[in-house]
């Protein structure tokens, strides 16, 4: 008996070093074919679902043109993206969004902070392809949180090596899972991407065909943009004025604002809470730094009476009719013991809101005492330590 167990066990390790030995050939292979490869052409097709959107799947089919250029500190090389009537082009110093409906060039200058033009936008994904920033995978492979399974499939009615990666379940993301599949020859044809927050799932999936390596140059592109210049317009990005995107100074009175109560089905305004302080959070719950503070807001609200400060949590984004059971689970899973007040952008216009989350702390005059935008520990102990001095 303890012969058959000891040729189980030995067996079982055979078969998992030779599986994880089959992912590092695949993944090498890959990784060789991508350094020795200066440019990489494709098609894609690019899905993504966020978290609570059930109706609002992203779809980008676009066609990808990306050089190697190992000094770049920005992307990794040079690209040009074609997508519908929007073409995106970054040149190694600036990018250049090209609208060819209203035949316009805005460009962007990355290297001074405004690389969000592509970073910040949903069409980097497709951009995601393991090619400009080599050596991601066989990072991952070493990496000792990371779980790794290997099969062969049928996938898209071809066979295709499908490597899985699971990640550690980093709080608020779980149940991570990444799959990578490669063709015979170690070509990467589709990677899906899964995980799971309250709940809610994300997936993104990346389909690639049409590929061709070394089929272009800088030179092929840089002649492509000069075609469009003669007959586009060309401005440079505008940053906006930084005090148009300050919240409301202090001293300040409070815009009056109406909303509604989702927990009591009752409305509410902000002359309703005369008398008393009243810190408002403009929040949703797909904004991770929005939901790191719900804990901070809890613990408020249980140390000030209600007859000293009201806790509103103004949230803007959720107030669609399919949006309300989920956002009644949400409400519970957090646990959220203060209101959430439904209310429209002209509330947030208001406010001066430009990003999540914002909170404001009213007096009992309905004068505007203390504004800041995000959510830290300093930002937190802050607001608890104006308030201890408030409130007595």
């Amino acid at each position: 008996m303890r012969h058959l167990i000891f040729l189980i066990t030995v067996t079982t390790f055979l078969i998992s070093c030779q599986e994880q030995k089959s992912t590092d050939l695949i993944i090498e292979k890959f990784e060789k074919q991508v350094e020795k490869n200066k440019s990489w052409e494709y098609d894609i097709n690019y899905k993504m679902k966020y978290f609570s959107s059930d109706e609002d799947t992203l779809k980008y089919n676009s066609n990808v043109r990306l050089i190697k250029h190992k000094n770049d500190t920005i992307f990794g090389g040079s690209f040009w993206i074609k997508n519908d009537s929007i073409d995106r082009y970054y040149d190694l110093e600036n990018i250049y969004i090209i609208n060819h409906k209203k035949k316009k060039i805005t460009k962007f200058f990355p290297h001074k902070g405004q690389d969000w033009a592509i970073n910040g936008n949903t069409i980097s994904g497709v951009l995601d392809s393991y090619f400009l920033k080599a050596n991601r995978l066989s990072k991952s492979l070493k990496d000792s949180t990371t779980v790794v399974s290997l099969n062969d499939t049928i996938f898209r009615d071809s066979k295709r090596n499908a490597i899985k990666f699971r990640f550690k379940d980093d709080l608020p993301i779980e149940k991570q899972r990444k799959t990578f599949f490669f063709d015979e020859d170690e070509n990467l044809k589709s990677i899906i991407y899964s995980g799971k927050f309250q709940n809610e799932w994300q997936y993104n999936e990346w389909h690639f065909t049409n590929e061709k390596y070394n089929n272009i140059t800088d030179t092929d592109l840089q002649l492509e943009f000069s075609n469009l210049i003669n007959s586009y317009e060309v401005e440079d990005y505008k940053e906006p004025d930084p005090k148009e995107m300050e919240p409301i100074a202090n001293g300040i009175e409070a815009p009056a604002f109406k909303g509604f109560n989702f927990q009591l089905n009752d409305s509410i305004s902000l002359k309703d809470y005369r008398n008393k302080y009243v810190l408002v959070d403009f929040w949703y719950k797909d904004c991770f730094p929005c939901i790191k503070a719900i804990a901070s807001l809890n613990k408020l609200r249980t140390e000030y009476s209600k007859n000293d400060l009201t806790i509103l949590g103004l949230n803007p984004y959720d107030n669609k009719e399919k949006d309300k059971e989920k956002l009644k689970e949400f409400i519970e899973i957090n646990e959220m013991n203060y209101p959430t007040i439904l209310v429209d952008n002209e509330v947030t216009k208001a406010y001066n809101v430009r990003a999540y989350p914002t909170f404001y702390i009213i007096d009992d005059n309905g004068k505007i005492v203390y504004s800041k935008v995000g959510h830290s520990e300093k930002n937190e102990k802050e607001i608890d330590s104006l308030l201890s001095k408030w409130i007595k």
